[in-house]
């Protein structure tokens, strides 16, 4: 998932690190989404794009949330394509 910063995490102060990081990217990704949700009745489409932004952050954050994005992706495989070059995958 995170490759990076597998290396970081071997030291137990990485590790510790690495695990509050990811927790706060799990707990800002969450109220991201709580406040996005509320935002999509408004006129200004704002919702979409911070629910986007949200389920990024979590699943760069979160093991099973990352799991969920990439099975919900790989159901279209024009959108999972195209994501997988973004990341540098080749076909």
């Amino acid at each position: 998932m995170n490759d990076a910063v597998n290396e970081f995490s071997k030291s137990r102060i990485g590790g510790i690190i690495v695990l509050v990081l990811r927790a706060i990217g799990v707990a800002l990704g969450l109220f991201l989404m709580a406040v996005s949700i509320p935002l999509f009745f408004l006129p200004i489409p704002l919702g979409i794009p911070l629910f986007i932004l949200a389920a990024l952050l979590l699943a760069a954050s979160s093991r099973t949330a990352h799991g969920v994005v990439t099975g919900v992706l790989k159901r279209f495989p024009p959108v999972w394509n195209r994501v997988k070059r973004m990341f540098g995958e080749k076909d």
